[in-house]
C-alpha cells in the first residue's frame, strides 16, 4: 500500500494529477500538508474537497487526511514536515508530491524530503510551464561516503564520466578486488551508479555523488 504526502494550495490538480498517474487503490492514503492558518479558507476547503471526492470516486476505501504545520518559524516548519514523513508506516510505499501551495510550506517540505530521501519510494511534481506530471529524483544528501572508499570515490570523480571497472583499477594503486568492493560500497550509499555491459561493470558518480562532490 502507498501513502502520498503532498503540499496543496488552491489548485487541487497539482495533487490529483500525480495521484491518478501513479495510481491509487483501496487502503492507500493521501496526506495533505497545509499551513496551520491560511487566509482564503473557502478556497482551501474547496481544494481539499475536490481531492477527497476524486479519491473516493476511484478508491472508496482509500483515505484523505490533512496535516497542519506551523509556518511562523522556518525551522519549526521543516521539523513538522519531517514529522509528517516520519509518521508514515515503514511497510507502506512513501510517495511525495511537490504540489505547490504556500511557499512557507513548500520549501520546508522539500528540505524535509531531502532529509528523508532514503525512505522515499517516489517523488512527483506538477509543472507550471507545461502542466505535466514529472518524476523527481531526490538526492540523498545525508549519504556518508565510507572512509575506506574515499580514494576510489575521488578517482571516479576525476574522470567526470563513466569508466569501466578494469580501467578504474589500473588507474588506482589498489587491487581490482579492493576497487570492486569500494564500488559496491559506494553504490550501496547511492553516490555512484553502476551498470553491466558485456560482463564489464561501468561506474560513474550518481546525482547524489555529483552534488556531494561539489559541496566539498
Amino acid at each position: 500500500m502507498r501513502t502520498y504526502v503532498s503540499t496543496l494550495g488552491f489548485h487541487e490538480t497539482r495533487v490529483t494529477r500525480p495521484v491518478i498517474k501513479h495510481g491509487i487503490d483501496d487502503g492507500d492514503r493521501v496526506v495533505l500538508v497545509r499551513p496551520a492558518s491560511e487566509g482564503n479558507t473557502d478556497r482551501a476547503r474547496d481544494a481539499v474537497g475536490y481531492v477527497e471526492d476524486m479519491v473516493e470516486e476511484i478508491a472508496p476505501d482509500a483515505s484523505v487526511s490533512t496535516e497542519r504545520v506551523d509556518t511562523s518559524e522556518f525551522t519549526t516548519t521543516v521539523l513538522q514536515c519531517s514529522d509528517v514523513l516520519n509518521a508514515v508506516d515503514d511497510e507502506r510505499d512513501l510517495i511525495v508530491n511537490f504540489g505547490g501551495g504556500a511557499r512557507e510550506v513548500l520549501l520546508p517540505f522539500m528540505i524535509a524530503a531531502v532529509l528523508y530521501a532514503p525512505s522515499i519510494d517516489g517523488a512527483f511534481q506538477y509543472t507550471d510551464v507545461d502542466q505535466e506530471v514529472r518524476t523527481v529524483s531526490i538526492p540523498h544528501l545525508t549519504a556518508q561516503i565510507p572512509r575506506s572508499a574515499v580514494a576510489t570515490f575521488d578517482l571516479i570523480a576525476e574522470f567526470n564520466e563513466e569508466i569501466a571497472l578494469p580501467e578504474l583499477a589500473r588507474e588506482s594503486d589498489q587491487s581490482k578486488s579492493t576497487v570492486s568492493r569500494h564500488v559496491d560500497d559506494l553504490a550501496g550509499v547511492e553516490v555512484v551508479d553502476t551498470r553491466f555491459e558485456n560482463n564489464t561493470k561501468y561506474v560513474c558518480l550518481s546525482q547524489t555523488g555529483r552534488l556531494l562532490r561539489r559541496s566539498e
